[in-house]
């Protein structure tokens, strides 16, 4: 069977983290790696694709910004979710003094912390 192409660029349910346990088990077990704007926490998981939470507190500026910045990082993930290696739980956390702007400076912070740059 041929897996389509553009399949692989979606974002879908099973991709994501959803369930509060889950994000509790990741930020407490998994490892962390900080940036100037960003968290990464990170574990292995069973399954067979990386999955993704975002945590963006209220404090971290306008529902439009947080918006954004949500939407930027889900970007980054699911155009690069192929390169990462293994198979992990992922949570970002958005730091409440994050000055990220634009896509592309996202992608490289994002880049960087996942091991991609």
């Amino acid at each position: 069977m041929m897996v389509d192409k553009r399949e692989s660029f979606k974002f879908p349910k099973r991709e994501r983290l959803i369930h509060p346990q889950e994000f509790r088990s990741v930020m407490k077990f998994g490892k962390k790696i900080p940036s100037r704007n960003l968290i990464l926490f990170f574990k292995e998981n069973r399954s067979q694709v990386h999955r993704l939470g975002l945590v963006v507190s209220k404090e971290v500026g306008s529902a439009a910004y947080r918006n954004r910045i949500k939407r930027f990082v889900r970007e980054f993930f699911r155009r690069h979710k192929n390169e990462i290696q293994g198979t992990l739980d992922m949570v970002i956390l958005i730091r409440k003094n994050c000055t990220l702007q634009s896509y592309q400076e996202t992608k490289e912070e994002v880049g960087r912390l996942v091991g991609l740059v």
